[in-house]
């Protein structure tokens, strides 16, 4: 590699393999489907929370994994390349909680994080 520095983590690494084996067995199968319907994709979204990938950023503070921004990055781009419509799900997750983990108080971030942290 020409800039080391730059180098994922051997963490990170796991993570994307980890979450492109689940994208290819259970979200690229209903990629089309999900698409021609409009519906929102509940076996996705149950997938992707039982296996604690929904909401990687919550912090563990608030029940959340405490992943770092890469790690939540690498989550949304390999559910994007098996779907991009089921890549919205921990998108949003993460851009939905930024002014709460940014601004709130504590008082609101333990009342709304740990909830999307279980899903």
């Amino acid at each position: 590699m020409s800039f080391p520095l730059y180098a994922p983590a051997e963490e990170h690494d796991m993570l994307r393999e980890t979450v492109r084996a689940l994208a290819d067995d259970k979200i690229a199968p209903r990629a089309a489907e999900a698409d021609e319907t409009g519906e929102f994709p509940w076996d996705v979204y149950k997938a992707l929370v039982a296996a604690d990938l929904h909401a990687v950023h919550v912090p563990e503070q608030y029940g959340g994994a405490g992943a770092d921004a890469l790690a939540a990055v690498i989550v949304i781009e390999e559910v994007a390349r098996a779907c991009a419509s089921s890549s919205l799900i921990p998108a949003v997750n993460k851009l939905g909680t930024v002014p709460l983990l940014l601004s709130a108080s504590e008082e609101l971030k333990s009342r709304y994080l740990p909830p999307v942290a279980r899903g």
